[in-house]
């Protein structure tokens, strides 16, 4: 009989790992944005057109090479110009660098806000400098959604 009750629950025990391995695995799924798979060049236009749906004017954009630098894309709305950080996509988490990055840009061409799109999540230090120069950042949720409000290219 004990060799029936350890082979019971062996097999329960192999049941158990599997539902856990296949729950993890599909949170890890949910977990990676579906931008993520873009190309640089069809990121850069996806955000482009996101913030057109928005009602900015897209008025330069990296001149047909993929998007990473400080202020590559450049907007107007309401005849304010803004700066947008793309760079940030994979990260898992930016610091406060990315958006003092920014924030020079901005004062060398003259923009009043900026945006800083990033994959994952900010550090508190990067929150808090961006609260207080203008600078939205856009989280890896916020910017899933908002590339989700449009069709990618």
């Amino acid at each position: 009989m004990e060799p029936m009750i350890l082979l019971a629950g062996l097999a329960v025990a192999i049941g158990l790992t599997v539902t856990a391995w296949r729950v993890l695995r599909r949170r890890s799924a949910a977990a990676v944005p579906s931008f993520a798979g873009l190309r640089e060049r069809d990121f850069g236009s996806a955000v482009a057109k996101a913030f057109r749906a928005q009602g900015y004017e897209s008025i330069e954009a990296g001149r047909g090479e993929p998007m990473n630098g400080v202020g590559e894309l450049v907007l107007r709305r309401e005849r304010v110009t803004y700066l947008v950080d793309c760079r940030h996509r994979h990260a898992g988490k930016v610091g406060v660098d990315a958006v003092q990055a920014l924030q020079r840009a901005m004062a060398a061409r003259g923009a009043t806000g900026g945006f800083v799109l990033a994959g994952g999540r900010f550090s508190r230090e990067a929150i808090a400098f961006a609260g207080s120069c203008g600078i939205r950042l856009v989280d890896g949720a916020a910017l899933q959604a908002m590339l989700g409000r449009v069709k990618a290219p």
